[in-house]
């Protein structure tokens, strides 16, 4: 039951990690002003955290 939580908690980061890394992409003519900054770098934040934890061990097995 734990793995469940675990590994829907670490999709819960990719996908977060993923719309929020690409959110700001359809503004590219309006400019990136700091919110969007933000978002990007959360976003980034959580697929980085993805690949480390849950992404590179699953590989090494």
């Amino acid at each position: 039951m734990i793995s469940l939580f675990k590994k829907l908690f670490f999709y819960f980061l990719l996908f977060t990690g993923v719309i929020l890394s690409t959110s700001h992409l359809g503004n590219d003519f309006m400019g990136i002003s700091d919110e969007e900054g933000y978002l990007f770098t959360i976003g980034f934040c959580c697929l980085v955290a993805f690949i480390l934890e849950y992404l590179l061990p699953k590989l090494k097995n």
